[in-house]
């Protein structure tokens, strides 16, 4: 595995800080200047983010880099720069070239679908840690959705250039980076099946119990996101969000504000088992 110190990209390494202790500019060199959406002013690589500590230890701990050397993962980000964007930023739209992929250092961003009569359907949210749209990059060339940061963040976009050359080169890290992807497509599969074939009150139930590593008695759920969020998370309406939650209720669970709190977590669990099982 590569240090945290080596993995990052060269516009975030610890050598690259200016005297003040920031970030210079992470336009590439040819730059002559910040643009309009271009950020000076960054946090340094020793910053904690919240929940995934420094930003080296974010990029040396992604799946997808798992046991790769050192300098073959700073030849993959060579042409990487970090930016920061305010809530409610679009970072592409569906149909755009995926010309480079996202590392999250810290904030949140969605993905997500516009039915034809443009309600909107969130695929996924992503937070401090992880990365997205590398299938996208590596396969079709276009994204195939959209994405929105819903909680300013600092984020690492990582160009395809660099990072296709590499893989061009070295035909074993290709097959090690399919292997993560492929993994990443089927959970993406499985959670779509789920979707189609749970209620809205399972949807809602079965995401409560993923956000907790309580395995019975009581729980307290604190929502990462908003309820209207939420909705369009499990693929339900906003105003019928609350009467899945009124539902709910009956097997224990109340909401207040931005918690949920769970009287009986096997009791919701078991319910949820059992009629899954009834529809077989």
């Amino acid at each position: 595995m590569a240090t945290a110190q080596q993995s990052l990209p060269r516009d975030v390494a610890a050598h690259e800080i200016a005297p003040s202790g920031q970030i210079p500019c992470p336009c590439r060199p040819s730059c002559e200047g910040p643009t309009a959406d271009c950020d000076r002013t960054l946090s340094t690589p020793h910053r904690l983010f919240r929940g995934s500590g420094t930003a080296q230890e974010v990029v040396a701990s992604l799946p997808l880099f798992d046991g790769i050397q050192s300098d073959i993962l700073n030849r993959l980000l060579a042409d990487s720069n970090t930016i920061t964007r305010r809530r409610s930023t679009l970072l592409f739209g569906a149909g755009d070239e995926a010309d480079c992929f996202y590392i999250i250092l810290d904030g949140g961003v969605k993905l997500f679908a516009l039915s034809q009569d443009g309600r909107e359907s969130i695929v996924e949210i992503f937070g401090p840690g992880t990365s997205f749209a590398e299938a996208a990059m590596l396969s079709t060339g276009r994204f195939p959705l959209h994405a929105e940061v819903i909680e300013d963040a600092t984020l690492i976009r990582v160009g395809r250039r660099a990072f296709l050359h590499t893989l061009n080169s070295d035909h074993a890290l290709a097959y090690r980076m399919l292997a993560a992807l492929v993994k990443w497509n089927r959970r993406l599969a499985a959670e779509i099946w789920d979707l189609k074939e749970l209620t809205p009150w399972q949807r809602v139930a079965e995401f409560l119990l993923a956000q907790t590593a309580v395995a019975e008695g009581k729980a307290v759920v604190a929502l990462p996101f908003n309820k209207e969020v939420l909705a369009s998370r499990v693929g339900i309406r906003r105003e019928s969000l609350s009467r899945v939650l009124g539902r709910l209720r009956v097997l224990g669970v109340h909401t207040s504000g931005n918690a949920v709190h769970i009287d009986d977590i096997a009791l919701l669990r078991r319910a949820c088992l059992e009629t899954s099982g009834s529809r077989d």
